[in-house]
């Protein structure tokens, strides 16, 4: 006989066999492969029989639950054990109470023997391949399997995991290593019922120090939480433990689990607390925007059980958070007042933690074009104050509403000075929340330049980290995202085949769905959509998030329409923002100049004189923003609208050349697509008879030196020439030229 020593399967054998069994591909069978090896070690019985229960769970997708041994493993497993000594297995159910690894000093020091009997037995388990050594790390050890552990752990009777928890956490207390806090902590909580009640709130709150200080928000509060959930605690204590908790849910992005929180702190016995639970369930309803008025109702209430003196600052800290739940309640006009009350208090009162507090809670109230000024002065004086102070999260707000504010009131350098203070604010946050946001700004920034595939990537992004929010998605942001790119680069047409315009209004955002027949072309979707729309009382919705929004596509859908009564009902509301840009939502859909749709609306309306001078206003507007992809929307609709009123068609071919030159730089094929009919009804008219002469030779394959040759002309004035006919023809190179000779019949 010959004796091998076989290995444990690898991960690559472990994704074959998973791919095998579950028909997924190579590539999604490597993540499950991978914790299949850490649990079974590679062994082909243990990945055999954890393969055969995960299936009765419902396969792959078993492997995100809890880690469960199955029977036949633990029967093994317990057989194995039996056939040791005591002594042996005591110390296993020692070292599974360490973890999948542990240092041999601390395993022996928590030993109920003496160091050789410990030793001994540790060589015992290793020999029947329990455990094995480290040896990249001398004096570390593990199990062989994460499974053997979890079995360990199944069998071991609560009274004696108990107390082993608490001789655990003796050892690694006797090291003195604050490293070692987190695992004292869990240690100490698992054996509180023997009077470790102290030690373990002690070291819980110092593991969750460690964890804010590093960032991990999640790890804290899950801290906080077992702290604040052990029966010994009292019931004050408690409540600060678990505020602390609902404070990291928050920061980690888990709104819904901080809801629960502050939800059960508002049914306290202590009028105080319940008020502050009410201030923190607003906190959590208006980080993702929950459109409710819960948090409003349950702050007044709060508010009647404890009468605080009009300068208590709980009581001004709480009518700042008033005001915002008022504003996400529809109730925009009593939000303001109240939210103005509590700043002016704030003021009063010195304090400069509760201005803080009510100056932020006041940027929800809207950023209507009343206000702009007034917000704009609020977050100036905000990241002033939180700037000095070193408060990242308050600032990184504070930065984001600046930046939708100067992009609305047109102040490009602000804005890109907002938009670089507030990329540095947001990396020292380390909240998904913050992060989220910075997505957004930088998703807008890149739709304004023209990199249509660059806002893609940082939607896509944006969304990603909408995950990290649970319940609170983000899809309906991301949404209009991708309708407001895939509508400038033409990607709107694979919807055609699936409406019909006669789609049922119920549970669907009618202003997008009308946004889809505009720029589908699906007339009679357009007529009721936008009927339906302008049925409602308009005015009730203008300080809504998504009122910009819904202003631009149902002015867009009347224009489609030509329809005149709808443009004049939408007309004063767009007259709010002139002079302005429109933006809808937390900067998720960028329109530019309002000024451009005023246009639109005075040419159809035959008010030559009022159109240009908005188109002007509009042009202006879109220039000094840097956009690209507005200022050619703008040119593009002049273009049209002077040759639709025959008044100036030479212009009109100008203005179309402008356009079309900047829309094809960037794949624009919305505007390209609306100068079709000029571009069509062009021809030779758009070049002088040199220029004909030049792009027929061009299209030709003639050189620059070949064309001046040909002609008599210099080979820099062919040069010069060819450059006017690019701009004069929308088009970006010589090919391109060459084709639109081709289209035109020009050579």
């Amino acid at each position: 006989m010959r004796r091998l020593d076989l290995d444990g399967l690898d991960t690559d054998a472990i994704a074959e066999f998973v791919c095998q069994r579950s028909g997924v591909s190579p590539a999604g069978a490597r993540a499950p492969a991978a914790i299949l090896r850490d649990r079974t070690g590679g062994n082909p019985f243990f990945l055999r029989e954890t393969w055969t229960d995960l299936e009765r769970r419902g396969g792959v997708s078993a492997l995100r639950g809890p880690q469960r041994v199955p029977v036949s493993i633990g029967d093994t497993l317990a057989a194995r054990l039996a056939g040791l000594g005591e002594r042996v297995r005591e110390l296993i159910e020692l070292a599974a109470v360490l973890g999948d690894h542990f240092d041999l000093p601390t395993l022996v020091r928590a030993s109920a023997t003496d160091r050789a009997q410990s030793m001994d037995a540790v060589d015992s388990a290793t020999a029947v391949g329990l455990i094995e050594a480290d040896d990249a790390a001398p004096g570390r050890y593990g199990f062989v399997h994460s499974l053997t552990r979890q079995a360990v752990l199944d069998r071991l009777p609560r009274a004696r995991a108990t107390m082993l928890h608490a001789r655990v956490a003796q050892a690694l207390e006797a090291h003195g290593d604050p490293a070692l806090t987190p695992r004292i902590a869990h240690h100490y909580l698992e054996a509180h019922l023997l009077g470790y009640h102290e030690q373990a709130v002690r070291h819980a709150l110092a593991a969750a120090r460690q964890a804010v200080h590093s960032l991990a928000f999640e790890e804290a509060a899950l801290w906080f939480d077992r702290a604040a959930t052990l029966p010994e605690t009292a019931e004050g204590t408690r409540a600060e433990l678990s505020f602390e908790a609902a404070a990291n849910h928050l920061r980690a992005g888990d709104f819904a689990g901080a809801r629960v929180i502050y939800l059960r702190l508002t049914t306290m016995a202590d009028p105080l607390v319940r008020l502050r639970a009410a201030i923190g369930v607003e906190e959590a309803d208006s980080r993702p925007g929950l459109a409710e008025g819960r948090a409003a109702d349950l702050i007044t209430t709060a508010l009647a059980d404890c009468p605080l003196a009009p300068d208590d600052l709980l009581r001004i800290r709480a009518l700042g958070s008033l005001g915002r739940a008022l504003a996400f309640a529809g109730r925009t006009a009593d939000s303001r007042v109240v939210g103005t009350r509590a700043i002016d208090n704030a003021r009063r009162s010195g304090d400069r933690a509760v201005l803080v507090h009510a100056l932020k809670a006041s940027l929800w109230h809207g950023l209507t074009p009343d206000v702009g000024a007034t917000q704009l002065a609020r977050t100036a004086e905000l990241a002033a104050m939180c700037a000095g102070s070193g408060d990242r999260e308050t600032l990184s707000v504070a930065l984001f509403f600046r930046a939708m504010v100067t992009y609305q009131a047109g102040r490009p350098d602000e804005l890109a000075e907002a938009l670089a203070d507030h990329q540095r604010a947001v990396r020292s946050t380390g909240q998904p929340w913050h992060h989220y946001f910075a997505g957004c700004l930088a998703q807008g920034r890149a739709f304004l330049e023209g990199d249509f595939a660059g806002a893609e990537r940082r939607a896509a992004a944006a969304l990603q980290l909408g995950e990290a929010f649970g319940v609170d998605t983000t899809e309906g942001s991301y949404g209009v995202q991708m309708f407001m790119i895939s509508r400038e680069t033409g990607r709107l047409a694979v919807a055609r085949g699936h409406l019909t315009g006669r789609e049922t209004f119920a549970d669907r955002w009618v202003a997008g769905l009308l946004a889809l027949y505009t720029e589908l072309g699906i007339t009679e979707g357009i007529r009721r959509a936008l009927r339906h729309l302008l049925d409602g009382t308009l005015a009730a919705h203008t300080t809504e998030a998504q009122w910009p929004i819904e202003l631009a596509f149902m002015t867009e859908g009347a224009l489609a329409l030509g329809d005149r009564d709808a443009a004049a009902a939408l007309r004063p509301f767009l007259a709010d923002h002139a002079g302005m840009n429109l933006l809808g939502g937390q900067f998720v859909a960028a329109f530019g100049s309002a000024d451009r749709y005023l246009a639109r609306i005075a040419a159809l309306v035959g008010d030559t004189a009022g159109a240009e001078r908005h188109f002007a206003t509009a042009l202006a507007l879109d220039e000094r923003m840097g956009s690209v992809v507005h200022t050619a929307e703008t040119l593009a609709e002049h273009a049209v609208a002077l040759h639709a009123s025959g008044t100036d068609r030479d212009r009109a071919r100008e203005l179309a050349a402008r356009a079309r030159a900047m829309a094809a730089s960037i794949g624009q094929v919305r505007v390209l697509r609306r100068l079709e009919p000029l571009h069509q009804l062009a021809g030779r008219a758009v070049l002088t008879a040199r220029e004909v002469e030049v792009i027929e030779l061009l299209a030709r394959g003639l050189s620059n030196r070949e064309i001046g040759a040909r002609l008599f002309i210099s080979s820099n004035t062919a040069a010069n020439h060819i450059r006017s006919i690019l701009m004069k023809t929308g088009t970006a190179n010589r090919t391109q030229a060459a084709r639109y000779a081709a289209e035109h019949q020009l050579g």
